[in-house]
């Protein structure tokens, strides 16, 4: 791997905290694979440039053990004492925020905008579900298929350290279903239920205290997401909206993705 990526910041705060985020995750010492940080200035981090593609949905089942091994080994090493309702202050220093923060209002501003097709929640009952998440927390660091750069090797590198929060297990695994989803179209039932297995087993794998999320877990996150992504695929960075292409009993066959 040669030459170096610079990604630019509106200002030197979201610089700050991207920066903040990367050195967290490079501390913790879990399974997480990141590109080596170069250098930082005011407004730009540079990074290692990495040869890789972006995710595919071929990937979900291996990119979904490979988060709930990173989510699993973060839980034990580092966020056992966390709150999923409270900022969390790392061992470093590093102050993560609580779930519901911002996203309580989020979800109300989004479903007012005209932006979400075919919500199943109402705003009363996505900001429930925000408010009064509870249990094991991980983190949410955005999977979508852009943040993962697979290399020739199959190594999965991690990029975009922009958003870093404490999450319920699963809520980040659902944004990977979500956006591949709405990237690449219709996913077989089969494919997701076997990533959300390998996901739960990975996780258990480091403690007794995590419970395994179930499928109503996972679609009731999920459909945060198509709140939080809809406005995207309206503006065209998506090619669908979540509500064409929920799994569903006719989702068992073959994959409509080339």
């Amino acid at each position: 791997m040669t030459g170096q990526f610079v990604k630019r910041y509106p200002d030197d705060r979201a610089r700050s905290r991207a920066e903040n985020h990367y050195r967290w995750l490079t501390g913790l010492g879990i399974p997480l694979i990141l590109p080596e940080l170069r250098a930082a200035a005011r407004l730009d981090l540079c990074f290692e440039y990495i040869d890789g593609r972006h995710a595919h949905p071929a990937d979900l089942t291996m990119l979904a053990a490979h988060l709930g091994e990173v989510h699993g080994t973060a839980y034990a090493r580092e966020l056992r004492d966390a709150r999923l309702g409270q900022p969390f202050r790392t061992s470093s220093g590093h102050v993560m925020p609580n779930f519901p923060d911002r996203r309580v209002d989020a979800v109300e501003r989004e479903l007012r905008s005209g932006y979400v097709p075919d919500a199943a929640l109402t705003i009363d009952q996505a900001q429930r579900l925000l408010a009064d998440a509870d249990g094991p927390a991980a983190f949410y660091k955005d999977a979508n298929p852009r943040n993962f750069l697979l290399t020739p090797a199959g190594n999965p590198v991690s990029i975009d350290f922009d958003d870093l929060t404490l999450a319920p297990f699963g809520y980040d695994l659902a944004k990977l279903v979500v956006s591949l989803a709405m990237t690449y179209g219709l996913l077989p039932m089969a494919l997701v239920d076997n990533a959300l297995t390998a996901y739960n087993t990975a996780t258990a794998a480091h403690s007794r205290d995590v419970p395994g999320v179930s499928w109503d877990e996972l679609m009731t996150w999920a459909e945060i997401h198509h709140i939080f992504t809809s406005r995207y695929a309206a503006d065209g960075r998506y090619a669908c909206q979540w509500n064409e292409v929920r799994p569903s009993s006719q989702t068992m066959g073959e994959p409509t993705w080339p």
